[in-house]
């Protein structure tokens, strides 16, 4: 069998870039080898965090039987020179790894893909266009390649069973989501709590934060509608943010047994070496006349103490914010690649996993560790991109066995990740250094 790198050049697309989407391909191609055309159907998922899988569909020679080879994937851009020390950011290499085959002979072996994004320069979003393979004597070949975006829409039964069986867990969200359990009368009576506080008028990090901000509501007002409970939200910004607002917000929560709150931060944020928290501190000064820390700070131990004291059945406290020296900021870092998005909906039964489980469950999760900054660019903060990336993927139909610990483990990876293959410094060459801290307390 062939090892198989696709280059995957530019097509030019109008429109903004969706973040926090999943992005669906299926591509068809073949390679002439000699008398021999080899024919391959591809269904690739890539998330907007990066990670992703492939599931391959083509007919085995020997057995002349159809096998379907699933792949984990990962990105990096392309090394520029041979010590990997320069990359060229216009284009974006997702690699297959770990094959495992679901239908066809168990010890079949395949060499997982290789594929090249290419960027379009005048709207920034990574695009599919040909498709090259490499053969057994090392000279490239170019293949006749076809590719689609797929749409919820385009996933029929008949799409699907190319790439997966009856029992694949995907397979049996996408399409048994109409015998879920429906809608109970006191589901519609829990309330989802959301105190939103945002430091847009920052000159340093405003921008970000106004992006945070934006995408942190849609995305939970959004689950609400989804799950049809009630949204009950309060946004702090702009000329609203003092102190003394966040306070009273905090205690004008009062939550059910059953309810849900979720409290989260953008801004600045700053440790205190002689504490022992690991946690940060808010910088919660609206002038500035007044003193750093002292009356104007909040620390996040304290509103998570305050909030899960209200007892509801869950509660989310998030902050987006530097958690190092006072003297240090918060960085700007490069922006993420992005693909075009696939338009694709959320199962209910995951919903149901993380927001609506019998067992109270509270969350502390901040940006980053002890005496890290945190970084930020057009798509707000590294971390609340990849949590809310994380939360998607975990209520979207390719998800399986979903929560809280898989959940929180795999945005605090993917940030470290990111924030590695992301420039705080791009001309001195530094990378950025940032890994998110967490406390889950489950009954």
């Amino acid at each position: 069998m062939l090892t198989r790198y696709f280059l995957l050049c530019c097509i030019i697309v109008c429109g903004i870039p969706v973040f926090s989407q999943s992005t669906i391909y299926e591509f068809d191609y073949y390679f002439d080898i000699g008398k021999t055309r080899e024919k391959y159907n591809a269904f690739m998922v890539r998330n907007a965090d990066g990670t992703g899988f492939m599931r391959v569909n083509f007919i085995d020679e020997e057995t002349n039987k159809p096998v379907i080879v699933d792949l984990q994937m990962q990105e990096h851009y392309l090394n520029a020179d041979a010590d990997g020390k320069q990359t060229d950011e216009n284009i974006l290499v997702f690699e297959g790894y770990d094959p495992q085959v679901v239908v066809g002979p168990a010890d079949l072996k395949y060499d997982p893909d290789i594929f090249w994004f290419q960027k379009n320069p005048s709207t920034g979003i990574y695009e599919p266009g040909s498709v090259i393979s490499a053969g057994d004597d090392g000279k490239d070949i170019e293949g006749e390649f076809t590719h689609r975006l797929l749409d919820e829409k385009d996933l029929t039964k008949q799409l699907v069973s190319k790439y997966f069986t009856e029992q694949d867990d995907f397979y049996e969200n996408f399409f048994e989501e109409a015998t879920t359990r429906p809608v109970l009368p006191e589901q519609k009576n829990i309330r989802m709590f959301m105190l939103l506080v945002a430091n847009t008028e920052d000159i340093s990090i405003g921008t970000t934060c106004v992006v945070d901000k934006d995408a942190t509501y849609k995305t939970f007002s959004q689950l609400a509608e989804f799950m049809q409970i009630q949204f009950v939200p309060k946004v702090i910004f702009g000329k609203d943010f003092t102190k003394v607002n966040v306070d009273n917000a905090i205690n004008g929560i009062n939550p059910n047994p059953g309810d849900i709150v979720i409290f989260y931060y953008s801004g600045h944020g700053f440790a205190n070496v002689k504490d022992v928290r690991t946690f940060p501190y808010l910088d919660l000064r609206d002038k500035a006349y007044q003193n750093y820390g002292g009356e104007y700070t909040l620390n996040m131990e304290d509103i998570y103490s305050r909030i899960k004291a209200k007892g509801a059945r869950l509660n989310l406290i998030l902050s987006d914010c530097c958690n190092a020296d006072p003297s240090q900021s918060n960085t700007i870092s490069t922006d993420v690649a992005t693909t075009r998005s696939s338009s694709i909906g959320w199962n209910m039964e995951n919903c149901r996993a993380l927001f609506l489980s019998n067992s109270p469950t509270s969350i502390l999760m901040t940006a980053a560790s002890k005496g890290e900054l945190s970084a930020g660019n057009s798509t707000g903060g590294i971390f609340t991109f990849n949590f809310r990336e994380s939360l998607e993927k975990s209520v979207g139909h390719f998800a399986n066995n979903v929560s809280w610990p898989v959940l929180l483990n795999n945005a605090e990876q993917q940030t470290v990740v990111k924030a590695q293959r992301t420039w705080c410094d791009k001309e001195r060459k530094i990378v950025c250094k940032q890994k998110p801290t967490y406390k889950l307390e489950q009954q």
